[in-house]
């Protein structure tokens, strides 16, 4: 009887050996990915609801505050862009960033808002000193003249930003490429 008992825990403690040794060997085996499924977390919800105010907020813009922020982003200025449309909508910084990221120049809205040189400079000239030379007042020529002329390129660059509404490294590539005026 004793012999009976050694031999069916012999075949237990195989058995059991064999069903530990299965199963560690299916774990190793490689499986195929599951499909992840999108759940929307509490601050994502927020986000998603936020997204369809701000777009709400986006038409709430008056023409004036578009054609500024148009002007603003054709010039490059994404910074001066972001604040506006979040003193005219008061969404989230990054809420308005993305909208800048994303905005295109309307072509059809009124530009009311400029009241400087930059809508018409930037929208009727195209980036060459020459052009730039004819589009410009006289008084700004002769100025950027006298600072390329006496070696004062910073100066020229932030006249030229001003009057043109040219991004910064246009503004420079323009100065640099200004025609130096003749001594006599």
């Amino acid at each position: 009887m004793d012999i009976i008992i050694a031999v069916g825990a012999v075949i237990a403690a195989v058995v059991v050996g064999v069903v530990i040794i299965g199963a560690a060997l299916r774990s190793m085996r490689p499986k195929a990915p599951e499909p992840h499924v999108f759940t929307p977390s509490p601050t994502m919800a927020r986000s998603v609801a936020s997204t369809s105010t701000s777009t709400a907020s986006a038409s709430q813009l008056s023409p004036s505050a578009i054609a500024e922020v148009d002007r603003l982003v054709a010039a490059g200025q994404k910074i001066q862009a972001i604040k506006l449309y979040r003193q005219h909508t008061g969404v989230r910084l990054q809420e308005a960033k993305d909208r800048i990221d994303h905005w295109s120049v309307s072509t059809t809205a009124p530009h009311l808002a400029a009241v400087s040189h930059a809508a018409a400079a930037s929208s009727s000239i195209t980036a060459t000193p020459s052009s730039v030379r004819g589009a410009l007042p006289a008084s700004v020529v002769s100025e950027v003249d006298r600072l390329i002329a006496g070696d004062q390129k910073i100066h020229a660059i932030k006249l030229v930003r001003e009057h043109t509404g040219f991004g910064l490294k246009q503004a420079k590539d323009i100065v640099e490429a200004w025609p130096r005026p003749r001594r006599l």
